[in-house]
């Protein structure tokens, strides 16, 4: 026999279009929670569902079990019971029987069914002479074959069952959800405020974050519970107080104190927060993408530039901008993010180990916001200035990294220095000496730390454009050399001081806009008469036609951090 239709759950109409969860499927897995007492994750839920269902079916078309598979061509007697595929293999009973009439279908009748779980009847065809796919089902529904098992259906139709029996979970109050499980609340062993007092004390005695599993040594709850049972319990728990923070997920999640923690590493610096973001697809000369690749700005890599699985490091050098300076962060640059063997939570504990003293440095970090914390005396002990290179190295353990600096000979020389004067930034050039080793386009003294923090914004903040900002501090940069020179790295150190910004918003800026130009060696001059015009495509934000400079350097712009033509070093 060539076969042409399959058990309903073998059909993706079925999964696709048909499937719903109803309460029979609920109190199934409800049984099941009580039978295993165990947490369950919704794959392994919804994995119960489908074998349920298909267990239902099977049952359903074994002969005998409930009733003949209603087909229109057969005959039916009051009080026989059928089975009806199509209503999800419901049974009914026929309560009577009469003539059909409808000249088109010639001779048939009608029967009356009651189908279970229905108030009233309905009617069928029988008796029908006329050709219909229903009168094959039977024999076809017995005779399929290659029917896929409950896990070959999981893989091709799990993510609709997965996304509707959340959503029936999510609605029913005797289901609990944490950290991708769920459970029976009333499987649940009660955790009193006395059990969270002692989990209280416990991390705070220890000093550090603490899994359930170590918490459970003197947290006792009853002992008849399961395991899984208990830490599902505890940290649930756990959850719903805020003097906790959870560390990690699953079965690597610890828990701290909240009071413990850093106010900088439980909440992002606003310091550490564009105020103007790097979209991708900015214009930018072949020059300017080099100078972005050197500063290495976490605020200018993108998610769309992460390279999957990238080979790990064992050193990342890093370049300090006042930002982080200021907060004592490290930016976890996509290099610096290469020496970590894994990431076990969205915050986590580190030691920083100082490669001249030894000295050890409790510290956290915070890879899915791309920075370090916990460096701000160290950056202090050693006055480390802004363009400082920083070095970190893998440590002999886990997450623990050597961090250092190459240190020079001391010598003094001229350097740019930050002053507020009128509620403005200004600048000005002191000599100053320094050990360490700092890329000399960035550097510059901060001054007075206090006075910059009055002129900090923050995202958010009302601030103008950042065209405008950057046409009201260049000529303050500019003064500082006699051509009017500005090199575009000293000019985003400068804006960071007050504002944080990746290098590739300030480089569009200069890019699009005719009142500066590139006059080679990274430096740049401004122009006000300029001002108001706007270079719209890319050949005249490569020529600039609106220059009237002799020096100017004309090179090729690419869109920054885009698949196609973007700049390839």
């Amino acid at each position: 026999m060539i076969l042409q239709q399959k058990r309903q759950t073998q059909t993706a109409d079925y999964w696709l279009q048909e499937f719903a969860v109803h309460k029979e499927d609920i109190e199934y897995l409800y049984d099941w929670f009580v039978e295993e007492n165990e947490p369950q994750n919704i794959d392994a839920l919804c994995l119960k569902i489908i074998e349920q269902r298909c267990k239902r079916e099977e049952e359903a078309l074994s002969k005998g079990s409930k009733g003949a598979i209603y087909q229109p061509r057969e005959k039916y007697e009051v009080g026989q019971r059928l089975v009806f595929p199509l209503f999800d293999y419901a049974t009914g009973e026929v309560l009577a029987v009469r003539p059909g009439n409808n000249p088109r279908y010639g001779s048939f009748s009608v029967i009356q069914v009651q189908l279970e779980n229905e108030s009233t009847p309905r009617e069928f065809a029988a008796e029908l002479a006329q050709d219909h796919v229903l009168n094959r089902s039977a024999a076809l529904l017995e005779e399929s074959t290659g029917v896929l098992s409950p896990e070959q259906l999981y893989q091709q139709y799990g993510h609709i069952v997965r996304e509707r029996l959340q959503e029936a979970l999510q609605q029913n109050a005797e289901f609990v959800h944490f950290n991708g499980q769920w459970f029976l609340r009333g499987l649940m062993p009660e955790v009193t405020p006395f059990h969270l007092n002692i989990a209280e004390a416990m991390i705070d005695e220890q000093r550090r974050p603490l899994s359930a599993s170590q918490l459970l040594q003197e947290v006792e709850l009853p002992a008849e519970v399961s395991d899984s049972a208990k830490a599902y319990a505890l940290q649930y728990a756990l959850s719903q107080d805020a003097r906790f923070v959870e560390i990690g997920s699953g079965e690597k999640a610890t828990w701290y104190l909240a009071n413990l923690m850093p106010a900088s590493v439980l909440h992002k610096p606003m310091r550490l927060v564009p105020l103007y973001r790097t979209q991708g697809g900015e214009w930018l000369s072949r020059e300017l993408h080099e100078f972005v690749a050197e500063i290495g700005d976490e605020a200018d890599q993108l998610e769309t530039m992460i390279v999957a699985a990238p080979s790990p490091a064992d050193s990342a050098q890093i370049l300090l901008i006042y930002p982080h300076r200021r907060e004592g962060t490290l930016p976890l640059t996509a290099q610096a993010l290469r020496l970590l063997p894994e990431i076990p939570a969205e915050r986590f504990m580190v030691t920083f180990i100082d490669q001249r003293t030894g000295e050890e440095i409790p510290g956290w970090m915070v890879p899915a916001e791309k920075y370090a914390w916990g460096l701000e005396e160290w950056y202090r002990r050693h006055a480390l200035p802004i363009g400082s290179v920083i070095e970190l190295r893998r440590g002999n353990d886990p997450f623990t990294f050597l961090i250092g600096y190459e240190e020079g000979k001391r010598r003094r020389e001229w350097i740019k220095e930050a002053k507020v004067f009128n509620n403005r930034l200004t600048f000005s050039i002191q000599q100053k000496a320094y050990t360490c080793r700092y890329d000399k386009h960035l550097l510059i003294d901060e001054g007075s730390s206090e006075e910059l923090d009055r002129l900090w914004v923050n995202a958010g903040d009302p601030a103008p454009s950042l065209f405008d900002y950057l046409t009201e501090i260049f000529p303050e940069l500019a003064k500082l050399s006699g051509q009017g020179l500005v090199h575009a790295k000293a000019l985003y150190s400068a804006v960071n001081l007050t504002r944080r910004c990746g290098a590739v918003p300030i480089f569009a800026e200069l890019t699009r806009h005719a009142c500066f130009d590139p006059v080679g060696d990274g430096n740049w001059v401004y122009e006000e008469s300029l001002r108001d015009v706007v270079y719209t495509t890319p050949e005249e934000m490569s020529k600039r036609p609106s220059s009237r400079r002799q020096d100017l350097i004309i090179d090729r712009v690419y869109p920054y951090a885009a698949s196609n033509e973007g700049y390839q070093p």
